[in-house]
Parts: C-alpha cells; structure tokens; sequence
C-alpha cells in the first residue's frame, strides 16, 4: 500500500496573501526540516516563487491552469517525477475549490491542512457580489486568515463567514500581520435575554464560537421546528435558516432543545421558546450549546424569515 502524503491547500482569492503566507511556513523550522515539498500554482500573483527560494525551501512548483487537470493520473506523474513528502496547493481563487473532492479517492494524497485567505480592503465587495466563490472558498477551510484589517468591520466578516462554515477559525491581521482581537460584546449574558428576530445569526454565531459565555443564560427566541432527534425523548432541533449562497443553498441555523413534544411543533409554523442555555461537550470533541427547554408558545412568522448575519 502507497504512503499517504500530506496535502496542504492555501485557498482564496489572487494577492490574499496565499503565495505570502507558502514561502514563510517553508522557511520556518518548525514546518519545514528538509523535506522536499512540491507546490502546484493554480495561479500567478505578483508574489513568486524564486529560484532562490526554492533552494533554501527544497521545494519545486509547478503551475497549472485549472483544478481539474489534477486527476489520478497527473498525480502519478508528480509522483513519479518530484518524489515529494508533501505537497501544497495553491488554488485559483475563480475556481471551484469543491473539483478537490469530486475526485475518487485512489490517490494517495491527504488533505491534513486547509486554510484561506482574504484580503480586507476587497472582501466586502466579494462578498455581495461573489458569494458562490467565497463560499466555496470556506465551506471546507480549518482557518481563514483575512489580511489588511486595519479599519474594517470585523464582525460583519467573522459572522458572514462563520455562517457558511460554524467550526472555522477567523483570525484577523493587521497591515503589519499582527494579529487584532475582536472585542466587543454583543449579548449581555448577565441578564436574560430576548433575541430580536433579526439578532438570532448573531447570536447563534456567538454562542457557537463561545458556548461557555452562555451558559446558565435565560434566553427566548422565535424559532421553527427543523428536526426531530428520534433516538431521545422529547428532543429538537428549533431554529431557522439562512441562505449561506444562494436562494437555492439554504442551511439549517438550529439549536439542540430539550423538552419539546414533537407531536406539540409543527413544520412551518413559528414558536417562542423560552428556556435556560447550557454548555456541554460535543461529538466532536469541543463545547457546545443546547436550551433547556421551559415553555412553547405559538408566535407570528418573522418580516424575514431567513437569516442574515450584518
């Protein structure tokens, strides 16, 4: 059986930062001890890949125009011609990041990494008017890093993007590449709270990146059924939905709620739920939220019932 090599891949849009952030992790000790890595360019931004470079890093490159030339059999031949103990991607950011996995699984590289970058200044922009490829671009990431923050809105990118894909890290830098921490403080917790139909994706974005800060928290909010959890009793999945791409895209923006009758919630209809919040381990290793359930009562349908995340 083939040794699995590592496969990195650096995703986003041209001049992110993607070229930037390869050449400095191949030059640091700590990733790189020698080993002969194998960069495959999907795209050429005014950051190159020298010759000297690719002597200190033992790396080679090798650029191709489209994601979809990266089949069985060209990865046999980089295989056989490179020999590398790794490789990392560095995708074209007007292609679809999903041709990675729409491929058979034969080959014997392995995503263990998956980052993305952004660019502050033009991030907005592509975000009203280029969805479908940042959300390409992060529904599969383990952490998107957004370069240039300097003066931006932060939260509209950590929610709007958090939105898409819940369990990546967003980390922020500056023009300087030092890392900015958000601050401000959304809900205040220490009082019970009453989400505004148009606060819930705010509110779910934050409790999901910080379950503990909730915890204990009397909460009410206008929610619908999404589903039944079969395999207890009296246990839902109450939320709403959001269009995370298109209207053709929507995702399930729910919570785990205990002591709801399934028999007593219908789909499509509204309730408010009241209850107490609480943080507890998930299946995946980290900490989640889910509502003890206090009360159900029938509510009228929200102006919008779609989520959004501003």
């Amino acid at each position: 059986m083939a040794k699995m090599k590592p496969l990195y891949v650096f995703s986003g849009f041209l001049d992110a930062g993607k070229t930037t952030a390869i050449k400095e992790s191949l030059l640091d000790p700590q990733f790189n001890q020698g080993e002969t890595t194998l960069i495959i360019a999907f795209e050429q931004g005014d950051e190159e890949y020298d010759e000297d470079f690719l002597f200190n890093a033992n790396a080679y490159v090798v650029y191709l125009d489209d994601i979809k030339e990266l089949d069985k059999k060209k990865i046999d031949e980089l295989d056989d011609e490179y020999y590398p103990d790794r490789i990392i991607l560095e995708l074209n950011g007007m292609q679809d990041d999903q041709e990675l996995f729409r491929k058979d699984g034969s080959s014997n590289w392995l995503v263990v990494d998956y980052l993305t970058f952004f660019d502050a200044t033009v991030l907005k922009n592509q975000m009203l008017n280029m969805r479908q490829f940042v959300y390409n671009h992060v529904i599969d990431s383990a952490i998107c890093y957004i370069n240039r923050c300097d003066g931006q809105d932060l939260m509209y990118f950590r929610n709007n993007l958090k939105g898409i894909n819940r369990n990546m890290m967003v980390v922020f830098l500056d023009m300087d590449s030092k890392m900015i921490k958000i601050e401000q403080q959304m809900f205040d917790t220490a009082k019970p709270l009453d989400i505004a139909d148009n606060d819930y994706g705010l509110w779910y974005i934050d409790a999901v990146d910080d379950p503990e800060k909730y915890d204990g928290c009397q909460i009410t909010m206008k929610v619908k059924h999404l589903e039944t959890l079969k395999e207890y009793e009296n246990v839902c999945i109450m939320g709403r939905q959001a269009m995370v791409c298109c209207s053709n895209d929507l995702q399930q923006i729910g919570l785990t709620c205990t002591d709801v009758d399934p028999k007593a919630v219908e789909d499509g209809r509204w309730y408010y739920l009241s209850g107490k919040l609480k943080a507890i381990d998930d299946e995946q290793g980290g900490r989640t939220v889910i509502l003890n359930t206090e009360s159900v009562t029938e509510a009228p349908a929200p102006e919008d019932e779609y989520v959004n995340f501003n």
